[in-house]
């Protein structure tokens, strides 16, 4: 299936409006860190199901986007966002069937290493940072990557400048080959977004990946 994002394409951007029913409430971090913890406890894919749907349901979080295709939302528990290319990314995630939860400031403690977002989909809560890149430098793609290995074991790499899949490769490769701290990178690029796997980046495969017309999930 070919996977392109809409650039630009901000659908709805509005307040969250809660509804009428009982929604547990973010007034400090003690709810979501409970449902974070009853999420990776749980037993079966209903359970954890349950406590995603408890999450994206709270009161107070603050909507930036919800896309009308793929019904997925930006979430974030202040209405300032700190930089402008997070949330263009985030938007871009959400287009690709990923609500997207901005970590809250509490969770983290003040000399903790701070990973941006939650990635929600159906049954699956994902930890990832968030890196964008301007550069046509291969050793720029590896260095965001293994400063975002310390955050996170995905890394959500927004690529803006127009270099080739053959420098673009060599950074992969360069910022994963010694890093036992990544699973996955997901990567937008030339209009196309591909969830790639580090064995996956180190195989003959990539190539022809990254040079196709349809993008790769």
């Amino acid at each position: 299936m070919e996977r392109e994002w809409a650039e630009g394409k901000e659908e709805i951007n509005r307040e969250f409006e809660p509804g009428d029913g009982f929604v547990p409430l973010l007034v400090d971090i003690a709810f979501f860190v409970s449902a974070i913890r009853a999420y990776r406890m749980a037993k079966n894919a209903r359970e954890r199901r349950n406590e995603i749907q408890k999450i994206l349901a709270a009161r107070d979080w603050y909507l930036y986007y919800e896309d009308k295709r793929t019904g997925r939302r930006v979430l974030s528990e202040s209405i300032c966002m700190e930089f402008e290319h997070e949330r263009q990314t985030a938007i871009k995630l959400a287009q690709m069937n990923y609500d997207v939860v901005f970590a809250p400031v509490g969770l983290f403690k003040r000399d903790q290493k701070k990973f941006d977002v939650y990635l929600l989909r159906d049954t699956i809560i994902l930890e990832a940072d968030m890196k964008c890149v301007t550069s046509t430098n291969p050793d720029t793609i590896a260095n965001r990557i293994i400063s975002g290995s310390h955050q996170a074991s995905r890394i959500v790499l927004d690529i803006r400048s127009d270099i080739s899949a053959k420098d673009l490769i060599d950074g992969l490769r360069s910022g994963t080959g010694k890093n036992k701290l990544l699973k996955e990178l997901l990567i937008f690029y030339k209009n196309r977004f591909y969830v790639l796997p580090v064995k996956l980046i180190w195989s003959k495969n990539i190539f022809k990946i990254l040079k196709s017309e349809k993008g790769y999930t």
